[in-house]
């Protein structure tokens, strides 16, 4: 006969006080003896609920948060929630308790289960983006530094009218980030820029950018950044035009810059703007969860993998003349689709493509020892042109 647990309880009981050895009841019921003799024990006659289990829970737990940051993180989180475009989440919140000055900050978990325990709502969560369409030749980037995106954020403004521009960089592999304040955008800005931040995250195998002027170059040659790329022996990779998308990680993070950091606080200046924007680029790699890292940190998952980064050539000076390519090597990379006047346009060249490759998309990659420029589809190659530089 199957007995419930409380049956079960009441049943050793009424054996054992009907003079049963403890050991003969324990066996018929398969329990351990110890069990046995706990609920003789607990056994109450004026108690109608002494077979019920007790909560083994702790009654006071030594490292719970106390009540005043835990009071602080729901309210950070009505006020976040009442701004549609602010972020919400756990790392969101413990960066505003830096900025109030909390010293003991609590985990990014500890936060998510004060929100739970408050029954806080969730936003809805954009659904993981599922590639439709036509393939895209998207450059490898699953190990650390094999390829970064970068891009530019601005103008903005300080107090007083100031102008500045930032240049962000994410590493695909890890999702580490780094920034650089830029007084301008132009070329020689975003290469002094992209200096500072290699000596951080260290150099990529590729560098995928936009097609803005100020990194691509224009005529028929590549600009300074792209001779600051091979210089240290690293491949430029330009996007299809008008498709920002594709550098969606770096665009991303571009509004977490905007919406985490710029717009919350207050810049006397520059030197302030710099200051708050390096600790904040601490905090994001050090704290910010990735589900396309399995909810780890960039800095988790660099520890993790025992990563040691490929540092920049001192020697190597950042470009302030138009130099052109000369004395270089390696490869540059555009990515483009190619419509139905079957052109590829790649700085001020113009080549015509095969029928077969309308409304797909190829890769040109510039050999620039040889000035050849080879196209790839699939991985297949379909073409050769000289590419001159001039």
């Amino acid at each position: 006969m199957a007995f419930s647990n409380e049956q079960q309880r009441r049943e050793a009981v009424r054996r054992v006080l009907a003079g049963e050895p403890v050991s003969v009841v324990a066996q018929d019921l398969g329990r351990s003896p110890p069990w046995v003799r706990k609920w003789v024990d607990r056994y109450d006659p004026t108690d109608e609920m002494w077979p019920v289990a007790h909560s083994r829970a702790p009654r006071t737990v030594a490292n719970r948060t106390d009540t005043e940051t835990e009071a602080l993180v729901v309210k950070i989180r009505e006020r976040l929630a009442e701004q549609p475009w602010a972020q919400v989440g756990a790392s969101a919140i413990a960066w505003e308790l830096t900025k109030l000055g909390v010293v003991e900050l609590p985990s990014l978990r500890t936060i998510e289960r004060i929100l739970v325990r408050h029954d806080t709502p969730r936003r809805d969560r954009r659904g993981r983006y599922t590639p439709k369409g036509t393939p895209y030749p998207a450059p490898p980037s699953a190990a650390p530094n094999a390829c970064q995106q970068g891009d530019t954020v601005g103008p903005r403004h300080l107090d007083g009218g100031q102008l500045f521009y930032v240049f962000n960089v994410v590493d695909l592999g890890r999702r580490k980030a780094a920034g650089q304040v830029c007084a301008s955008k132009s070329a020689v800005a975003t290469c002094a820029a992209l200096t500072a931040i290699w000596a951080r995250l260290g150099l990529p195998e590729r560098l995928q950018l936009d097609n803005q002027q100020a990194l691509a170059g224009a005529g028929r040659t590549p600009g300074k950044l792209v001779r600051l790329c091979l210089a240290h022996g690293i491949t430029p990779t330009f996007i299809p035009f008008a498709e920002p998308w594709r550098n969606g990680v770096v665009e991303h993070f571009n509004d977490t810059f905007d919406k985490k950091f710029f717009r919350t606080e207050r810049f006397a200046d520059i030197t302030q703007l710099v200051d708050r924007y390096a600790a904040f680029e601490t905090f994001h790699n050090a704290t910010h969860r990735y589900s396309a890292l399995n909810g780890a940190t960039p800095d988790q998952v660099e520890a993790r993998v025992g990563f040691t980064p490929r540092l920049r050539t001192p020697a190597v000076a950042i470009p302030t003349d138009f130099d052109g390519l000369d004395g270089l090597d390696g490869t540059v990379e555009w990515i483009r689709l190619i419509r139905s006047d079957r052109q590829l346009r790649v700085l001020a060249n113009s080549y015509t493509m095969p029928d077969e490759v309308v409304y797909e998309y190829v890769t040109a990659t510039l050999v620039v020892e040889d000035t050849e420029l080879i196209v790839t589809h699939h991985g297949h190659e379909i073409a050769r042109h000289r590419f001159p530089l001039s």
